[in-house]
């Protein structure tokens, strides 16, 4: 494998690494934010299901980029 895939193949765990931990550290340290910032359990919801909604938003214009550039940019 070349070196620029390895590299590639890195920042990718990287990204899905902080991804995942921020989501799965959410619960354990939600009742710390609902009393840090007195939030309401409707308010303190919002959290975690911000991190779902950006990815449904973002989804979107990122398949339509793909679909208009392809998998791969050719440069």
């Amino acid at each position: 494998m070349q070196q620029t895939n390895r590299f590639l193949v890195g920042v990718i765990l990287l990204i899905w690494f902080v991804i995942s931990f921020v989501t799965n550290i959410l619960g354990p340290l939600m009742p710390v934010i609902i009393e840090t910032y007195r939030l309401s359990l409707t308010m303190a919801a919002f959290l975690p299901f911000s991190f779902f909604l950006a990815y449904g938003i973002m989804s979107v214009p990122a398949g339509i980029m793909i679909e208009r550039l392809g998998e791969k940019n050719q440069c």
